[in-house]
């Protein structure tokens, strides 16, 4: 490989380093994600005229599948990869203007996008020097 750090002229030095992860932080946060899911689900199974709309019903079968993984995951050891696979998964389940009747799970919707987004970060004292 140094063939081509002389190549592209560049070192690794300022890469940086492995993360060694905090377990018992990133369970807490995966059982937030969880947590999450499971409200947004709650919420959006609540509405049954919705449900009628199979896109509706995708997306919540989406967000229990997630939940159930987050669940898995947070019971045994894993990888910061697997985490970051897990909080990626995570999508919105609408955008934009909508009706009033989404309008009540936008707030579920950005506690779940957050708690997504706060797994995707390195923690402080996770990055080993």
């Amino acid at each position: 490989m140094s063939w081509l750090k002389r190549l592209l002229g560049g070192d690794d030095s300022s890469l940086p380093g492995p993360v060694t992860l905090d377990v018992e932080a990133r369970r807490t946060q995966l059982q937030e994600l969880e947590s999450a899911l499971d409200k947004l689900v709650a919420a959006m199974a609540e509405n049954t005229e919705r449900m009628s709309n199979p896109g509706w019903r995708g997306r919540v079968s989406e967000y229990r599948m997630l939940s159930g993984e987050t669940r898995l995951l947070r019971a045994r050891a894993f990888t910061r990869e697997e985490i970051l696979d897990l909080a990626f998964e995570v999508r919105p389940a609408f955008s934009g203007d909508q009706p009033e009747d989404v309008r009540a799970v936008e707030p579920l919707q950005a506690e779940l996008m957050r708690a997504a987004e706060a797994l995707q970060e390195v923690l402080p004292g996770e990055r080993s020097s």
